[in-house]
């Protein structure tokens, strides 16, 4: 499984790949890494990949992904401005993934995020663009980030995201 997203940061998306143990699952705590004063947040759509797929056409990937989840993209930022990309990014923890549903549901949900990342990276172009350099494969996870400024998080804060009282996202700082 690759878990493979755009980052933004430094005023552009760049793209990021992340290693399986980046995944933090929903429900579980993100413990702050050691190494780094100056942890942030960035809220993301992740997308579940659910076929094989290269040079995918921007008007055919909307096949290649079963389901969609709002996430957190945790990042070291004091280690990404010391130019140290990877350390920065693809830490233990570093993205956690809420409830996966399908994306004519997703979509029907009131989610200014979504509309922020379709403006800034449209999902089909940031699939064409992935699928040029590497195989989609079943189980891949790919994830978008706002343009928006990431946020720092502490110890003992709480990110949640609810529709109608359901939980759609909820991970614990520790």
């Amino acid at each position: 499984m690759k878990i493979v997203g755009f980052t933004y940061y430094d005023g552009a998306y760049r793209m990021t790949m992340k290693s399986d143990s980046s995944l933090l699952n929903q429900g579980k705590p993100f413990f702050l890494p050691d190494g780094s004063e100056d942890i942030r947040q960035c809220p993301c759509v992740a997308l579940r990949i659910n076929r094989l797929g290269r040079s995918i056409a921007p008007q055919f990937a909307m096949r290649y992904y079963d389901a969609m989840a709002y996430g957190i993209d945790f990042r070291a930022a004091d280690l990404l401005r010391q130019g140290l990309t990877t350390e920065g990014l693809a830490f233990d923890g570093a993205l956690c993934v809420g409830e996966w549903m399908p994306p004519a549901v997703f979509r029907t949900l009131p989610c200014a995020l979504l509309n922020e990342i379709e403006q800034a990276l449209p999902i089909e172009q940031a699939i064409a663009q992935i699928s040029r350099t590497m195989t989609l494969r079943m189980g891949d996870i790919l994830y978008i980030d706002s343009p928006k400024e990431a946020l720092p998080v502490k110890r003992e804060d709480v990110i949640q995201y609810e529709h109608d009282d359901q939980p759609l996202l909820y991970c614990r700082i520790k």
